[in-house]
């Protein structure tokens, strides 16, 4: 799945890099390098985990299920 249709992606700015993305990642696709959250696309099965335990909620999906509310 190449990385323009996964849904889960990660804002340029407002990572703390707490791990916290990590930590939760069933499939081991989130990284944070140089203060940053970053995507293994390759890895990824959008299944949103990242996002729902991001404190600052940098981490989105273009269909909203995942938002801060």
């Amino acid at each position: 799945m190449g990385e323009q249709r996964h849904r889960i992606w990660v804002a340029p700015e407002g990572c703390i890099a707490c791990r916290a993305c990590e930590r939760s990642c069933p499939c081991g696709a989130m990284r944070v390098a140089d203060g940053q959250a970053a995507i293994d696309y390759g890895r990824c099965i959008s299944c949103g985990m990242c996002a729902t335990k991001c404190p600052k909620h940098v981490i989105h999906d273009t269909l909203g299920i995942y938002a801060a509310r």
